[in-house]
């Protein structure tokens, strides 16, 4: 260890340029060969390793001197390579799209025509090519990084440099204009090139951080650089919906001005021309309506949401209703002679009896009636029946509180939201008998029968079982709505935890007494306590990975006020549960 120690300062001493002859500028790349490279970084690894073995053995030999050297040195090693980080990334951009879009937006069509998408292979790099070469290049210093304690810095520069490129090659393909009378025409010619900036950004990010063994590094990465443009981006054409109907309500309202204006027959084609340009935003109106109803059942989307929660297509749908809630009056209108083009037409079950006469009731239903099958389908991609009926709770509740809780209550009003919110409670009542039916069968139905000391001493192995296997199922699935997580929570306690506690009480001493004292644990796992504290953990979704490594890294394993981190404690009752069932 001394030895390895020994040799890996030496190396990174070398390229410490405030000791060195080094120049900051020199880079490790372009002036060395790949050997001292690969030297370099497993110095950094060799002696972030060891001295990580010295400081959590309880028989460390290493010097307080030789310690704080080699924290120095880390801190060299950190610093130069968030400079080569941060330098390969800026010189990598322009292999891909900055060199593509003219810098005063007024080459549009060239960049459509003339682009480059550079593809990052998950195999190794073995071309010369220049792209090649800096992909293998920053592969290394991330792998590098991650696995030497310097993996937050390595996620800062990668999140800020890569969403600033993202950002101007946006603003340069004019994806940011958000105003009607400007960059229709541009917002369409410059989508597909959007398309293949995120495509590529996250191609980049997976290839690079593939080595992490935690899924969630990647996935926050993508987000932080691309999430933000995205949401921008797509949100234009909600915009352009909103502006057709604002024209729509501003020609309507000046249409009685216009005709008293222009009443004689000299001026009738000015009253000729308001009608006609009436009628033509109309149909641009229902057109829109009848392509978002072709989008909605053309999705084709087959990724799992994780943990079942709210899907992106549910969240898009019911964000464009709302959007066009506030135009419900001039909806009526246009909608009045535009009947429900689908077929089959709308189910009479659908109304259970209730009268939607508004066009625009009727349409709106529709839309979420065919946002609803569609979910539908989606839920049959989870394996798990019982995530399957959690992934429809998430997102029929989300459509319901959004109803609930903006002007399209005013269209679909209560009896519509009774009917959803009681679909809601019944695919609750669904997850739960899928989830825990096992579970729950496994308790006695009537306590007050005596069973023999071996069917009790059975009732709770088979718990165990059946307990820990769920758990360490769902323990990373989700409800997203506070309230109804409550009451989920709560429903699942009362048929869990309640039996199980009467069971416990009933027979922990005649168990004790069975067996030599204190062996009561190895047919008892769980106290009431400990179950109460599981099961609290359920339908909160995944820990936040950065949180708990953060705090991990420091030494935290309590909030400021003092109490036990709640993140922390779920994680260490599921690492608890992997132990166990690594044991049997």
């Amino acid at each position: 260890m001394e030895e390895t120690i020994e040799q890996s300062m030496k190396v990174i001493a070398s390229w410490d340029y405030e000791t060195s002859d080094i120049s900051p500028n020199t880079s490790l790349f372009n002036h060395h060969s790949r050997e001292e490279v690969l030297e370099f970084m497993r110095a950094i690894k060799d002696l972030h390793t060891t001295l990580q073995f010295f400081t959590n053995s309880s028989n460390s030999h290493l010097s307080h001197k030789k310690y704080v050297s080699c924290q120095n040195l880390l801190r060299v090693a950190k610093k130069r390579l968030s400079t080569e980080f941060f330098s390969l990334l800026k010189v990598s951009n322009k292999h891909h799209f900055a060199d593509h879009v003219d810098d005063n937006n007024n080459s549009i069509e060239e960049a459509n025509n003339n682009q480059v998408v550079f593809t990052v292979s998950n195999d190794d790099y073995s071309t010369t090519t220049e792209e090649a070469s800096t992909m293998a290049d920053l592969k290394l210093i991330v792998d590098c990084m991650m696995s030497s304690g310097f993996g937050k810095k390595c996620l800062k520069i990668y999140k800020l440099t890569r969403r600033s490129f993202v950002d101007d090659i946006l603003l340069k393909l004019g994806a940011h204009w958000e105003t009607i009378d400007s960059k229709i025409n541009q917002w369409l010619k410059s989508s597909s090139i959007c398309v293949k900036v995120f495509s590529h950004e996250k191609t980049l990010c997976e290839h690079l951080f593939s080595a992490c063994t935690l899924s969630s590094v990647t996935e926050s990465c993508f987000s932080e650089v691309c999430k933000e443009a995205a949401l921008i981006w797509l949100r234009i054409p909600g915009k352009l919906a909103k502006h057709y109907l604002k024209l729509y309500e501003e020609i309507l309202e000046v249409s009685s001005d216009v005709d008293r204006i222009f009443s004689s027959e000299m001026t009738s084609p000015v009253r000729s021309q308001l009608r006609s340009s009436l009628g033509r935003v109309s149909e641009a109106v229902k057109a829109m309506l009848t392509d978002f109803e072709a989008y909605i059942n053309k999705d084709a989307s087959k990724g799992l949401v994780p943990g079942g929660g709210t899907h992106h297509l549910t969240k898009n749908v019911m964000n464009y209703l709302v959007n066009l809630s506030h135009h419900a009056i001039a909806l009526d209108k246009i909608l009045a002679d535009f009947p429900v083009s689908l077929q089959p037409p709308l189910p009479e079950s659908y109304f259970e009896g209730e009268t939607l006469s508004s066009p625009v009731a009727l349409h709106f239903a529709w839309l979420i009636l065919v946002l609803l099958g569609k979910l539908d389908s989606k839920s049959e991609i989870f394996k798990d029946m019982a995530l399957s009926y959690l992934f429809l709770v998430n997102n029929l509740q989300y459509v319901v509180r959004k109803v609930k809780s903006t002007k399209l209550y005013s269209v679909l009003r209560e009896k519509w939201i009774n009917k959803h919110t009681s679909k809601v409670i019944q695919y609750a009542a669904n997850y739960e008998r899928m989830g825990w039916g096992r579970v729950i069968s496994t308790l006695p139905k009537d306590l007050t029968v005596e069973i023999s000391l071996d069917k009790v001493k059975e009732c709770f192995k088979r718990f165990n079982v059946d307990f820990e296997e769920e758990y360490r199922k769902q323990v990373d699935w989700v409800v997203q709505d506070p309230k109804l997580r409550g009451e989920m929570k709560a429903s699942i306690a009362r048929k869990v935890d309640a039996r199980y506690r009467k069971m416990y009480d009933k027979y922990k001493v005649v168990l004790a007494k069975s067996r030599e004292r204190g062996k009561i644990d190895s047919v008892v796992k769980f106290s009431p306590e400990d179950l109460q504290n599981y099961l609290s953990d359920l339908l909160d979704g995944s820990e936040d990975d950065d949180v708990v490594s953060t705090n991990v890294e420091r030494g935290e394993t309590t909030s400021q006020d003092g109490k036990e981190n709640p993140v922390l404690q779920r994680r260490s009752r599921r690492l608890l549960l992997m132990v166990r069932q690594s044991n049997h």
